[in-house]
């Protein structure tokens, strides 16, 4: 896959560099459309999709194509926030399954907007807020392009093989902290 021309480009998804590719496409696309629902808006609709995988015996079909057509999906999903659904701390290495990424993602939602929220308030307060607080980006558009750089530039990529529920949560638990 070249550099995809559209949105609709997960289509065209095969690889790893696809999906960096596909990463950066959608950071481009977040920085008009849609930067006013953020990292936890995006992942309230991750949420929403993933809530169509719970049957129990939920497969990630198509790899990293399946990986991108969540995503593409997550962006325009109506982000429903619960968050009963977050169990802080959740360690990625435990997610296995459709359920406990959808719990994973959630617990990363909400964490984002506390996050924003400490962030702002020592703003309020006069006090340095820094680059930002737990999370190394603030922006839905710098967190597509942190997890894309982490993705392009991890030597554990062979870890990440095949996609699954548990090498996705690992890629979120990386692009949450990657400058």
């Amino acid at each position: 896959m070249s550099t995809p021309e559209n949105i609709e480009a997960w289509e065209r998804v095969e690889s790893r560099r696809d999906l960096v590719a596909y990463l950066l496409l959608l950071s481009a696309e977040d920085e008009g459309a849609r930067a006013h629902r953020g990292v936890d808006g995006f992942l309230w609709g991750w949420v929403t999709v993933l809530d169509r995988h719970l049957d129990g015996t939920a497969v990630l079909d198509g790899g990293w194509r399946g990986l991108a057509c969540q995503l593409y999906r997550a962006r325009t999903s109506e982000p429903r926030p619960d968050a009963a659904l977050a169990e802080p701390p959740t360690d990625e290495d435990a997610v296995s399954d459709a359920a406990r990424l959808r719990r994973y993602v959630a617990t990363l939602a909400v964490d984002f907007a506390r996050d924003r929220q400490e962030v702002r308030a020592r703003a309020a307060r006069g006090l340095w807020a820094g680059d930002g607080g737990s999370w190394a980006h603030g922006t839905a558009r710098a967190w597509f392009d942190g997890w894309a750089s982490w993705l392009a530039e991890t030597p554990w990529a062979h870890e990440l093989e095949p996609v699954g529920w548990r090498s996705i949560a690992e890629q979120l638990g990386a692009a949450r902290i990657y400058e």
